[in-house]
């Protein structure tokens, strides 16, 4: 009786049902953290274990949106024969208000090391004379 729970399909639903409610109730955000220096404001974000094409940065007025987007799919077989498919889906997004005095048409990212950094340069200041 023991053999037919530890090597039966039902061993692996079980599995897979702990797998969807352990993950399901994950949040799905990302870490950020920003800061500025007197040329640039810069965002950090850590994307340990995704692939650089999982990443998708877009701009909209005042906000940048970083996206990631994870898909697996993974199968065990035997014999030519399908025993298991699982597929994940992951998917976060997060929304960063970025300054009015910054370019953001000219945003630069780069990605090593599961450390995706954003570089948007400020707007120079103009200084006046002043008559009189």
């Amino acid at each position: 009786m023991d053999d037919f729970f530890t090597h039966s399909p039902l061993k692996n639903i079980v599995k897979q049902m702990d797998e969807f409610f352990t993950n399901a109730l994950q949040e799905n955000t990302l870490s950020i953290e920003t800061t500025e220096t007197d040329n640039e404001f810069l965002i950090f974000c850590k994307l340990p274990g995704v692939k650089k094409d999982q990443i998708t940065i877009e701009t909209f007025d005042k906000y940048v949106t970083i996206t990631v987007k994870h898909e697996e799919i993974s199968e065990m077989k035997k014999d030519h024969h399908l025993l298991n498919k699982s597929i994940s889906y992951k998917h976060a997004s997060r929304t960063i208000p970025v300054p009015p005095y910054v370019k953001t048409h000219q945003l630069k990212a780069n990605y090593q090391d599961g450390l995706l950094k954003i570089i948007i340069p400020k707007k120079q200041r103009r200084k006046y004379e002043i008559e009189g």
